[in-house]
């Protein structure tokens, strides 16, 4: 009896709705994502920057996801050749895809090709200037290859998209000690 007692009251009281949130669009989800991660405190601004990373590895194609998947498991398994390969095939079949060339810039710097790096740096940052993650590693090849000054600008671009990214600020932290001590 109170079983039925207590389901006619359930029935009864009405629950209010919780307000629903527009969906938004990828790029305008990313926009939002951007401009949060601008004043984000450091614990924020790191899972904003992870979400920010996940929007742009979305290539919104199956195949291009499969390439790409493959090819982090291939540089998981230390796997350079094939995981090269697999970022090339993305980059062939799909050119304006940035997070294809960035992944072919991070080979190429371990492969210390520093060209390549750099134009395939360049290839990403033109179809995506606010990766920050690119420019950061632009400013780790600029380094390798002995340009400290142009590092310095790379990590600094980096920090004006997210100003909170502790290893860019901290390598830009280093070259300014670094420049610091040249001039004394």
């Amino acid at each position: 009896m109170i079983s039925i007692a207590l389901a006619f009251a359930l029935q009864t009281v009405t629950i209010p709705e919780a307000p629903q949130q527009p969906v938004l669009e990828p790029e305008e989800r990313l926009e939002a994502r951007l401009e949060a991660l601008q004043s984000a405190e450091e614990g924020e601004a790191a899972d904003i920057a992870q979400e920010v990373l996940a929007l742009w590895a979305d290539a919104d194609s199956a195949t291009i996801d499969l390439l790409m998947e493959r090819g982090e498991e291939a540089l998981m398994a230390g796997e350079a050749d094939l995981a090269a390969r697999m970022f090339d095939h993305v980059n062939r079949l799909e050119p304006e895809f940035a997070e294809g060339w960035l992944r072919s810039a991070q080979i190429a710097q371990a492969r210390q090709d520093w060209e390549f790096s750099l134009q395939a740096l360049n290839r990403a940052l033109t179809l995506e200037p606010r990766r920050f993650d690119a420019y950061y590693l632009l400013g780790r090849t600029l380094e390798q290859a002995n340009r400290p000054e142009a590092a310095l600008e790379a990590y600094e671009q980096a920090l004006e998209i997210y100003p909170a990214y502790e290893l860019a600020e901290q390598n830009a932290a280093r070259i300014r000690a670094r420049m610091r001590g040249r001039t004394l």
